[in-house]
């Protein structure tokens, strides 16, 4: 695991084959983790952490399926909802965006009441997927490589992250 303390400046990571570039534009310091892939036979999933403290860090996993999938960004929406809802967080509807150029999906959520979250607690998701296609076999997509970014920063530190975020496979 790598480790490196960074403030307000653009980012660039190798992580497995991708290099990862985005710029926080925030005076806030954090760390930056790249913890080892993780994988079975289905897919691997390559991540790199931005932690500022316990309860405000953002993720970005690149997973790669071995095999194309489902890459519709409304079927992919309405699980990642749904699974962020199992897990005690009221999430907003997804709303559609643009991220690192291509079609994607972001929303946000706050703990159920009751829930033993920090104060202000707010959990943003979003995906887009590097290599999503059109499939001739109806209106569905499917590809190889997603990105996913999940982050407890505040709105503002977060979209500049969405806004800038750049993931490209090495050669």
């Amino acid at each position: 695991m790598l480790s490196s303390v960074a403030l307000a400046a653009p980012e660039t990571h190798q992580i497995g084959s991708y290099k990862v570039s985005f710029d926080l534009n925030t005076q806030t310091k954090y760390q930056i983790q790249t913890p080892n892939p993780q994988g079975n036979t289905f897919a691997k999933v390559t991540p790199l952490m931005i932690k500022t403290d316990n309860s405000t860090w953002a993720s970005i996993s690149i997973t790669e399926y071995k095999t194309p999938v489902d890459s519709t960004l409304g079927m992919q929406s309405a699980l990642a909802f749904w699974q962020t809802r199992a897990r005690g967080i009221n999430a907003t509807a997804p709303a559609n965006m643009t991220i690192d150029g291509k079609d994607g999906f972001l929303f946000s959520g706050v703990p159920f009441p009751g829930s033993n979250a920090p104060a202000g607690y707010k959990l943003f998701q979003a995906q887009y997927w590097l290599d999503s296609k059109q499939c001739e076999c109806g209106p569905v997509s499917a590809g190889t490589t997603s990105v996913d970014i999940i982050s407890t920063y505040p709105q503002d530190v977060t979209m500049n992250l969405l806004k800038s975020i750049n993931v490209v496979k090495s050669a």
